[in-house]
């Protein structure tokens, strides 16, 4: 069988081309996503970082032990503000050798980049800082800039820590470091800055260090680092593995969807193969071939082409691991000396998917091809017959699957809306819309091209009556009571004539969507018109064949993007609706937040009520019961919360809300009641109970929990937070130009900006929108590009074996340009009836996510992605009609019907 299957691969090579070029791109692509995964798995060796001149780093690492309610182990889970190393261990670690203390905190020059810290000039030896120009600093009021310029030396320079703002002279200057943007202090002035201390190095042994930590609280309080380990306690570090991170989990998606896809288009292929070869194969059986023999036969087909394709993608994926790298980096996405290494297990990973991808996908065909009987070979026609058992499956299992999702759907949008709001925990829900689309394309084509083309009749008839009860009806001719064109006027023709203009004859010209009324839809259009469609309705292979890879494109594309923009949109929204009732806003202008002198002066302005937002964090028990998880949260006075913002409260009241009280999510763990007591954890792991003020209608990505100053924690190693926000609303009886100029004066320096709540939202939509094209280039396109493929493969195989349908029209004596036109129109019926369907699961899937996004936040627009969608089906109708015209074209040359005639006798 295998020799028969490489002789047929040879042989029918057009049929197993898509099959090749998608499993070739597939395991290519895979072959990459594994290779750039491998080399994310574990942060490069960065050379000199913060600590890398220290031999044993003590981190901050405060834990609180949290007992599952399954009853398993205790498990330590690290607490958001870590509060610093305590004095004891500080000691008892001193005692073993010298330390540094390090403490790390905000500190900015008005030029500065936003990442920029402070530090004190002990722990500059740490990271092997070396003074350029100038000296240490020996005073107070001085300061050595990391990366500064030798002319800075002596100069006086400001600076903003969290507390406002500062001046000090520059004493000395470093070479620059790519790990840190640093300016180093006094350690006395870093202490007051930052009291707490996040990072100790030791110098002595580090067994000694181990047991000095043990001995005060040990894992619960601290880690003891050594070795690479030391990175690990670096910011460059951990943001580097954060972006790392970041770029896994689309590569892993696009690997999936690529894996996916592909054996979408195998099982296609050769679904559509076995229906052509359903003679050949029967022949087969009728010399003896067994119905496992034609199994194995397709499987060794299958065999053959995914060892050629994964051979073909592996040499392409190798050859294409630098580039992607270097497009990761030229997109910031990882650091600038990210590599790729080809590695012979990521390569032989993925061409052991592309085998299981190719036998996956034809196994449903080999169970077809086995099912051929002998008797087939005499009795098979070239009407094409339904499969009463194919079409049963496909409508049970759409329908199965489409209904599931939209059930799913229905659940989430009721009892879990917080899922809604999140694009990737809804992406499974959105996946299961598209599969049942794509499953109920084979048997929705039909009808949805049966509409399509009533709809040009249809319109005509309402044109047309609605033009009869203006008075546009038929003139009769002067000498007579017959109708200009030449029926009586009683005649119900004459009624289908709609005047435009009077011809010299005397006769009317008529519209030409007049002659479709009272014709039906098969003769409407002209002979190629009715051609193409009785065509497309006829042979329902190769309809489905190209109807399913549009519906596809448009149900994915609009599927994800639609539900991404809906969700996006609704927090522009749940943003539009909390600044409803605020006039001014003021937000960090190229720093991570905004100090406290902008507070102070803003709040200084008069005439003004200021809503300061400070960042939190409260500890809960996750939905599951297995973790104790951190929630965003934040500090607010309650009364100006209440004046200035309006928050979506859905039960309760914010006036309430104050000390030992918290207004929570309704999507919080649990499903908490007002005045019900919910256990919490502050952001510095101190237990607390408090009393549910309010519930509040707001999503998974916005402040979940609301607390006053004395249950907040908002200090730790770095120092005390950065409020993010300040709203504002002007009393009434101020005048707004007075306070606009004002406020703008007690912001100027202070890395802060006035805007007003519609810039605000502008932002928020621009972001939104940006994010929704990083999701079309990472995943969506790779989908698009399958799609094409089969759909081109599917209309060059199909149009490959209609020579003797397409040469039986030139005999009947259609032109060849008719020939042609009747090809490209039923191929944009094709089109068409697959966009329609795509956007009718693009509005199941909308709709889901409206409705459950209207549960949670109110009000809200779907919003459907018409331009993108209408982009897609154009770039289906720019694929397909060469793919289907250029084959006919070729098959046509040469063939009239002279040569019909012959060729017949010599069959006969």
């Amino acid at each position: 069988m295998l020799t028969l299957a490489l002789a047929s691969v040879r042989l029918r090579w057009a049929s197993f081309v898509g099959s090749f070029v998608a499993l070739a791109c597939g395991v290519a692509l895979m072959a990459t996503s594994i290779l750039v995964i491998a080399a994310t798995a574990d942060v490069p060796d960065q050379g000199r970082q913060r600590f890398s001149e220290a031999p044993v780093l003590v981190t901050a690492d405060l834990n609180v032990e949290f007992t599952p309610a399954a009853g398993a182990d205790a498990q330590p889970t690290p607490v958001p503000a870590q509060p610093g190393l305590p004095a004891g261990l500080l000691a008892a670690v001193a005692a073993t050798g010298r330390t540094v203390e390090d403490r790390t905190f905000y500190a900015q020059l008005p030029d500065g980049p936003r990442d920029q810290v402070g530090r004190a000039w002990s722990g500059a030896a740490l990271g092997g800082y070396r003074l350029t120009a100038g000296t240490a600093p020996a005073a107070d009021d001085q300061i050595v800039i990391g990366g500064g310029r030798p002319e800075q030396v002596g100069r006086r320079v400001p600076y903003v820590t969290a507390d406002g703002p500062h001046t000090a002279t520059v004493s000395g200057v470093t070479e620059a470091e790519p790990f840190e943007h640093a300016v180093f202090f006094t350690d006395a002035q870093a202490a007051r800055y930052c009291p707490a201390v996040g990072v100790l190095a030791a110098f002595g042994p580090a067994d000694a260090v181990r047991r000095a930590v043990d001995a005060v609280g040990g894992a619960n309080v601290a880690r003891v680092l050594t070795g690479t380990e030391r990175g690990q306690a670096d910011p460059h570090h951990i943001e580097v593995s954060s972006r790392l991170d970041g770029v896994q989990t689309p590569l892993g998606l696009s690997a999936a969807v690529s894996a996916g896809t592909a054996v979408f288009v195998v099982a296609g292929t050769f679904a559509l193969s076995i229906a052509q070869r359903r003679r050949e194969l029967a022949l087969l059986r009728l010399i003896g071939a067994t119905r496992r023999q034609l199994r194995a036969l397709v499987n060794r087909e299958a065999l053959v082409v995914g060892v050629l394709a994964s051979a073909a993608g592996c040499a392409v994926g190798a050859a294409g691991a630098a580039p992607a790298g270097r497009w990761l980096v030229d997109r910031d996405l990882v650091p600038a000396d990210f590599t790729v290494p080809v590695t012979w297990w990521g390569l032989l990973t993925a061409a052991l998917i592309g085998l299981a991808t190719a036998i996956g996908g034809v196994l449903l065909s080999s169970l077809k091809a086995g099912l051929v009987s002998p008797g087939e070979a005499l009795a098979e026609a070239d009407v094409e017959r339904r499969s009463r058992g194919a079409l049963a499956f496909r409508w049970v299992s759409g329908l199965l699957v489409l209904g599931g999702g939209i059930a799913a759907l229905a659940v989430t949008a009721h009892s879990w809306p917080d899922a809604a709001a999140n694009a990737a925990d809804s992406l499974a829900l959105l996946l299961s819309i598209v599969a049942g689309c794509v499953l109920l394309a084979a048997v929705l084509a039909g009808p949805a091209i049966r509409l399509l083309t009533a709809l040009p009749g249809l319109w005509a008839c309402l044109t047309i009556r609605v033009g009869s009860a203006r008075g546009v009806g038929v003139r009769a001719s002067q000498g007579g009571g017959g109708s200009p064109c030449g029926a009586s006027a009683t005649d119900d023709n004459a009624a289908r004539c709609v005047p435009r203009r009077r011809a010299p004859g005397g006769n009317c010209q008529t519209r030409p969507w007049a002659r479709l009324r009272g014709r039906s839809a098969e003769d409407g259009g002209g002979i190629v018109w009715s051609t193409a469609r009785q065509s497309s309705l006829t042979a329902f292979r190769r309809t489905a064949a190209t109807t399913t890879p549009v519906v596809l494109v448009i149900a994915f594309a609009g599927c994800l993007l639609g539900s991404i923009d809906t969700i996006n949109r609704s927090q522009v929204t749940e943003v539009r609706n909390q600044l409803s009732a605020a006039d001014l806003v003021v937000t960090p202008a190229g720093t991570p937040g905004l100090s406290r002198a902008v507070v102070d002066r803003v709040r200084s302005v008069p005439g003004v009520r200021a809503l300061v937002i400070t960042p939190t964090s409260l500890m809960a028990v996750d939905p599951t019961g297995q973790a104790l998880v951190p929630f965003s949260a934040a500090e607010a006075d309650p009364a100006a919360l209440a004046e200035v913002d309006r928050l979506p409260v859905v039960a309760g009241s914010l006036a309430d809300l104050g000390p030992g009280s918290v207004a929570l999510s309704r999507t919080w763990p649990g499903s908490p009641r007002v005045g019900q007591q919910v256990s919490v954890r502050l952001a510095d792991g101190t237990p607390r109970q408090l009393r549910v003020a309010a519930l509040l209608g707001t999503g998974a990505e916005t402040v979940q929990a609301w607390v006053t100053g004395p249950d907040a924690v908002t200090t730790g190693v770095g120092g005390p937070a950065l409020a993010t926000r300040i709203d504002l609303r002007l009393l009434p009886g101020t005048d707004r130009r007075q306070a606009d100029a004002a406020l703008r004066t007690a912001v100027d320096g202070l890395g802060a900006r006035l805007a007003t709540p519609e810039e605000i939202w502008s932002a928020a939509t621009d972001s939104t929108e940006q994010a929704s094209w990083n999701a079309l280039l990472m995943i969506l396109g790779l989908a698009i590009g399958y799609a094409a493929i089969a759909l081109a493969n599917s209309l060059v195989m199909t149009v490959t074996d209609r020579r003797q349908e397409l040469s039986l029209l030139r005999l009947a004596g259609a032109t060849r340009g008719q020939v042609l036109r009747t090809v490209a129109v039923e191929t944009l019926m094709c089109v068409a009836a697959g966009t329609v369907l795509g956007v009718l699961g693009t509005a199941v899937s909308v709709g889901g996510s409206w409705a459950a996004l209207t549960h949670l936040v109110g009000p809200t627009p779907a919003v459907v992605p018409w331009t993108m969608l209408g982009v897609l089906a154009a770039c289906c109708a720019a694929v397909a009609l060469p793919a289907a015209v250029l084959p006919a074209a070729l098959a046509l040359r040469g063939r009239d019907g002279q040569s019909i005639l012959r060729g017949a006798a010599g069959a006969a």
